[in-house]
């Protein structure tokens, strides 16, 4: 494949992507001319020191931030997520981090919300406190303007999607208007952003991300219309006046070699498990220990959650505690597992808990045994069904919320 091929099917695949990450977190990238001056080659103004220009990982982590820097004049991290790219086995993990998410900044003695990570110390705060958070290392990082989000949008000629249902939301502080109707539409900059953005109903930031994947799936028919050739040109311009990133050249140029193969379907998010708390008077997001700890293994470290969905598991209560079934169905859906239906075993006296499954599913299971501790049992039907045994406690004792 020529350089001058490699890098337009690389501009098109940033570009839709890039276009999420305000509000998605969908896995970005940026290609930008060698004399932007948004891509970070020196570090004299910068305190995360920029990468060397050494041969790119088979994985790496990226951290994506949506941020409103220009966009009405604010200096804030409204979206931040974490993706985790394999590029040998073409796959990608994101984790979403809502912004109320309470956290200790790095090298503080001080709890707060992520977003303020940002407002204090910008990218290199927001970064440590988030390894620490994750317990990873990230490699690299990547900043998208609202603005460029906007003029992206407005670039491509807008993106054609059915809304749900009507989104409504006015908040005159922070100078935020969303009223669109639901129908089918095409949604410009300004709705766009509004639509990846809202997250102001009963579902919250989980309804939010529905929609940002929605808008990807949109978004990504439009990118591969043959007339997006054409706006090439204008859709660099718009990232190099609008990304900042210290992924030198030719690693953006490295990972060209994840297109080929891109799908959607190897693509996965999940939003950082946790729960909605008052504390002192403060709305946070308080993560939950074990199943985030679940979640980055599976999702950022190996990519296994793309596998478990693939897995229909029936979880049964066989120790008769009252609603272990669904507490396990949560936890298990946080894998990527899906749950076909939840019920009671043909007893409660279950000692271990256990996996009855087919034959040919149990090379599939292994994961799933190991976590749980369990016992593989081949069953005659096709059914793959979890007992819930006496013995779990050692799950629910990990339980509780990051601190």
């Amino acid at each position: 494949m020529s350089l001058k091929n490699k890098v337009t099917k690389f501009v098109l695949l940033a570009v839709v992507i890039c276009l999420v990450v305000v509000g998605t977190g969908l896995l970005t990238f940026s290609f930008m001319l060698s004399k932007s001056t948004n891509i970070e080659e020196s570090n004299e103004n910068n305190s995360i020191p920029i990468a060397k220009e050494s041969q790119l990982d088979d994985k790496l982590n990226i951290l994506l931030l949506g941020s409103d820097s220009k966009y009405k004049g604010h200096t804030r991290a409204d979206t931040i997520m974490v993706a985790s790219i394999d590029l040998t086995e073409q796959k990608v993990g994101i984790i979403s981090i809502p912004r109320d998410t309470r956290v200790k900044l790095a090298d503080r003695n001080s709890y707060n919300k992520i977003n303020a990570a940002y407002s204090y110390d910008g990218v290199e705060l927001t970064q440590r406190s988030i390894e620490n958070l994750l317990q990873i290392e990230i490699d690299h990082y990547l900043e998208v303007d609202y603005q460029g989000f906007i003029d992206m949008v407005n670039t491509l000629g807008g993106i054609e999607l059915q809304i749900e249902k009507d989104l409504h939301y006015v908040d005159q502080a922070d100078n935020l208007y969303i009223d669109l109707k639901a129908g089918k539409t095409k949604l410009y900059g300004e709705d766009a952003l509004s639509y990846v953005r809202f997250r102001h109903d009963a579902l919250g930031d989980l309804g939010r991300i529905q929609r940002q994947q929605k808008f990807l799936k949109a978004a990504l028919d439009k990118i591969l219309d043959v007339k997006t050739l054409f706006k090439v040109p204008e859709l660099v311009k718009d990232f190099s006046q609008n990304v900042k990133t210290n992924l030198g050249l030719s690693k953006m140029l490295k990972l060209a070699s994840f297109i080929p193969n891109f799908s959607l379907e190897e693509i996965e998010m999940a939003m950082l498990p946790g729960e909605p708390k008052y504390i002192d008077g403060v709305s946070y997001w308080l993560p939950h220990k074990e199943e985030t700890r679940v979640l980055v293994n599976t999702l950022i470290r190996d990519k296994s959650y793309l596998n478990h969905k693939e897995l229909q598991l029936v979880i049964l209560n066989g120790n008769g505690q009252q609603g272990v079934a669904n507490d396990f169905a949560d936890l298990l859906e946080q894998q990527g597992y899906s749950i076909k239906r939840i019920g009671n075993a043909d007893r409660f006296d279950y000692s271990q808990t256990t996996i009855v499954a087919p034959q040919n599913q149990l090379a599939n299971l292994e994961d799933l045994s190991n976590y749980l501790k369990s016992q593989l049992v081949v069953g005659e039907e096709a059914e793959i069904k979890i007992i819930i045994g006496q013995d779990i406690d050692h799950i629910r004792a990990k339980q509780g919320i990051v601190s």
